[in-house]
């Protein structure tokens, strides 16, 4: 039986051995994901190449996503290789390139701080650690630890409640595109897209290198949710970025904006991503939980045409175990859209 629901696999450590994705291939991976916000160049260039050299000898057709970074702040570098954060320290942020401690760190915006005001929350590492901006200036914001943990450099910083001031694709965002073009990727997946603006320029640079790349557009952001229609329509398709959304808005209300986005893409045929821990525990554990695997089943239930893996397959312990999994879970539950029926449950 051939699974309609697509296998988004993100590569890494764990997948770039060519024997590893031998059998991820055979496993039912239907696009390879490269994320340029981890990897050097040279990494993502051997795996396109890996890629595509596996398509003519197993006689597969895998297509390549390309996940541009977009602008992502970043905590800048440690005096050691991590900090821990005690709740309520207070710790200042500046935009000075300082070597940081636990009392002050350096972040990578540019922008005016006025934007910042008193009362922002700051998450860092996915939400791991939170703090509240409690005053702030020209060159330095003051927060206090609502929640600590270990900081380690380089970690990405999501603030709540300010306008951020960047642009819809970086320096860096243009260079790696350019790789793209260069190789003909089938996919480019744009990240914290605000509005159909942000689409239009990324499809400009695409028209005026004369090549044909679908672009994916990254919905993490209020605006993003705001604008989602015109997005929809500007898009060759969505991914429902979990992870940022999560952060970004009460983690509670993701689940319902989730089945809201697919059913727009479904009505406008466009296809749709579902992404972010889909069997996160497998990065780590041989099988998923339960609970993980009726998120997978309900999101195809809801509509979804792709599902998309990252840590379980860039560095877990076993990626095409991984994929053999999501794969049965797809098949079982169209199975189930097709017949009504729960089949033979031995």
């Amino acid at each position: 039986m051939i699974a309609h629901t697509k296998i988004i696999a993100t590569l890494g450590p764990a997948s770039t051995k060519e024997s590893v994705l031998r059998k991820m291939f055979i496993g039912g991976m239907d696009i390879a994901r490269l994320n340029f916000s981890h990897g050097t160049l040279k990494e993502h260039r051997e795996r396109i190449i890996l890629i595509r050299g596996l398509n003519k000898k197993m006689r597969r057709a895998v297509k390549i996503m390309q996940d541009l970074e977009g602008y992502r702040l970043r905590v800048g570098k440690l005096s050691k290789k991590e900090v821990f954060l005690q709740k309520n320290h207070v710790v200042y942020f500046v935009q000075d390139d300082i070597i940081g401690d636990k009392n002050e760190l350096s972040f990578d915006y540019r922008g005016s701080l006025t934007v910042i005001k008193k009362g922002s929350q700051i998450y860092i590492d996915d939400g791991k650690i939170l703090l509240e901006i409690i005053g702030g200036g020209r060159k330095r914001l003051k927060a206090k630890v609502i929640i600590g943990g270990l900081l380690k450099e380089k970690k990405g910083i999501n603030i709540l409640g300010a306008d951020l001031e960047f642009d819809a694709l970086t320096a860096k965002d243009r260079g790696d595109l350019k790789t793209a073009l260069e190789y003909n990727l089938d996919y480019v997946a744009q990240s914290f897209v605000r509005s159909a603006k942000d689409i239009n320029l990324i499809r400009g640079v695409i028209a005026s290198e004369k090549k044909r790349c679908r672009v994916f557009a990254k919905v993490e952001n209020k605006k993003a949710l705001l604008n989602i229609d015109e997005i929809i329509d500007a898009s060759d398709g969505i991914i429902v970025a979990r992870g940022d959304l999560g952060i970004c808005l009460p983690i509670y209300k993701v689940p319902v904006i989730q089945k809201e986005i697919v059913k727009k893409c479904r009505f406008k045929n466009k296809p749709v991503v579902v992404a972010t821990q889909m069997l996160d525990s497998m990065a780590s554990e041989n099988i998923p939980t339960r609970a993980e695997v009726s998120d997978v089943a309900n999101a195809i239930l809801d509509g979804a045409t792709h599902l998309m893996l990252s840590a379980e397959t860039a560095v877990g312990i076993n990626p095409p175990g991984v994929i053999s999994m999501m794969n049965k879970v797809i098949k079982n539950t169209e199975n189930y859209q097709r017949t009504g029926s729960c089949g033979n449950i031995y």
